[in-house]
């Protein structure tokens, strides 16, 4: 049994409590299929959720178990955590705003579906003390965008290019004058933008 968990990689332990009628069918589907207990639960797990699906809000249609799955600990975790139908946990909530308001290190685009896997997998392991970092600087009036700087670092040291921080989109520079006043522009429009003629 080790050695098969060398060849497979990492496996977990889990404990049930099994009533003697749900043991002895789990022992007559093993015998049956000529396979060991764990791998008729594992199989029997599989089965039963991808007949579990939830709506596909961008492109329509049904997404199983396997839409969320990934190697990665860290994509599996934003994967899950952006869906409500997955009842995320305040600390899961604070995670996935975290990554979306730094989203140059955890996606690969603006539109944040594209997770970046060789950062991810960096940063993951430590997400919640650049959180910390980062709420930290809020409360104090400290460097804004010194989680990022804090992510950069890591990501250096493990010899990737980490992105530029602050994102040019994320900090837009405008002068007192134009924040003490809204340029005509921000709140309203053309209507010749909306006549189709």
């Amino acid at each position: 049994m080790a050695k098969d968990a060398a060849k497979t990689g990492k496996t977990e332990t889990l404990t049930i409590r099994l009533d003697p009628k749900t043991r002895f069918i789990l022992e007559y589907m093993s015998r049956l299929k000529g396979q060991t207990i764990t791998t008729v639960v594992e199989r029997a797990i599989v089965a039963a959720a991808a007949q579990e699906t939830v709506v596909d809000r961008e492109y329509g249609g049904q997404l199983s178990w396997d839409s969320f799955w990934d190697v990665s600990e860290g994509v599996r975790a934003l994967n899950l955590a952006s869906r409500s139908e997955f009842f995320p946990t305040y600390e899961e909530e604070r995670r996935i705003e975290f990554a979306r308001t730094h989203w140059p290190f955890f996606f690969a685009t603006k539109s944040k579906n594209v997770p970046l896997n060789h950062y991810i997998d960096i940063l993951w392991p430590r997400i919640d003390e650049y959180i910390q970092i980062h709420e930290d600087n809020k409360a104090q009036g400290g460097d804004w965008f010194g989680a990022g700087k804090a992510m950069q670092e890591a990501l250096r040291k493990s010899n990737l290019k980490a992105p530029d921080w602050p994102h040019k989109e994320t900090v837009k520079q405008e002068s007192p004058k134009d924040q003490e006043k809204p340029s005509s522009s921000s709140y309203s429009r053309d209507l010749d933008d909306d006549i189709p003629f």
